[in-house]
């Protein structure tokens, strides 16, 4: 039988990170709702590369339970620690979460740090449940991270590649927005410092209290293959998120798929090259990234093998992608 913490009420306070408890490793730990297409996968791909996950999960209507405790059940509950968080929390982008206090049990900031503060090594990552690892290129991160560790105030930041379907059923990347990962994820050394505070638009890291490096490419982003392509979760349809109702609109616009030479072919060099140089962590984190895709960080072939693997069906190729307009 599954082990699971039921959690009633909660109230984030620093303290409650227990910095000085923390032991040797990597702690990932996942926030999900109604995240069943994909939860599954996203924990057993990053499962092998940290010592421990902490699944929070909040307002399902689907399988996400049934999964998490399963997953449970295969991997031990030192290693998958479930939290079931009843509070109803408001999402991202709504008029609610912009007027709920970040310390409150109904804020997605508060929801967040309860799945932080749950976490217990010192290096730290976020997973969402629509990340399914990229081992070709997670797997030389961790081992480095392992061997060299984590300077406090540094952030290891990695990007995904954002998969979409053509009209045909293929999957392509999103030629609109390609890339998942802006410098706001990656391994962080836990401090004084690393918590989630209030933005009236979402929940907001403090990652500006850290140096961001850009060290690869390090999962595939399902987001808009989830049931609702990504969107189910924010309310939209109760006309009280328009942040997000923007975002939808904008996608069903620009829907174009491309593969991924396309994208490398794509890419600025000479501005990239140039956006690295500059003093500031996430202009350069960008340029590198833009680099490390045009050097072929991520290819044709890795595609194929995640679409296989996973039965996705078929991959957009340069043969079946529509021509530019």
């Amino acid at each position: 039988m599954a082990e699971i913490t039921a959690v009633e009420t909660y109230s984030f306070v620093p303290e409650d990170l227990r910095l000085a408890e923390r032991s040797p490793g990597i702690s990932a730990f996942v926030r999900t709702k109604n995240g069943a297409d994909f939860l599954r996968q996203t924990i057993l791909s990053h499962a092998p590369f940290v010592d421990e996950i902490v699944a929070v999960y909040n307002q399902c209507t689907d399988a996400t339970e049934a999964v998490l405790a399963d997953l449970q059940d295969q991997l031990g509950p030192h290693k998958l620690k479930l939290f079931h968080y009843l509070p109803r929390v408001h999402p991202p982008g709504s008029r609610d979460h912009a007027a709920e206090p970040g310390h409150s049990p109904h804020s997605v900031v508060n929801y967040s740090n309860y799945a932080l503060s749950r976490t217990t090594r010192a290096i730290v990552v976020k997973l969402d449940d629509d990340h399914i690892a990229f081992e070709r290129g997670l797997r030389p991160m961790v081992e480095r991270l392992r061997r060299e560790g984590l300077a406090p105030g540094r952030m290891n930041c990695f990007s995904g590649l954002n998969l979409v379907r053509d009209e045909d059923g293929a999957v392509g990347i999103h030629a609109d927005t390609p890339f998942s990962g802006n410098g706001d994820i990656g391994f962080f050394a836990m401090t004084p410092d690393a918590y989630f505070v209030h933005d009236r638009r979402f929940e907001d890291f403090r990652k500006y209290h850290f140096r961001r490096v850009f060290t690869g490419f390090a999962y595939w982003h399902m987001k808009y293959l989830k049931t609702g392509l990504g969107f189910a979760n924010y309310e939209i349809d109760s006309g009280g998120n328009r942040r997000f109702a923007k975002k939808e609109r904008h996608f069903h616009r620009r829907r174009d798929v491309a593969t991924i030479p396309e994208i490398a072919a794509a890419t600025p060099r000479l501005r990239a090259s140039l956006m690295r140089l500059v003093p500031f962590d996430k202009w350069a984190l960008i340029g590198n990234r833009a680099l490390a895709m045009a050097h072929g960080a991520v290819t044709e072939a890795d595609l194929a093998d995640l679409v296989a693997r996973y039965g996705l069906g078929s991959v957009l190729s340069d043969e079946t992608a529509p021509a530019a307009a």
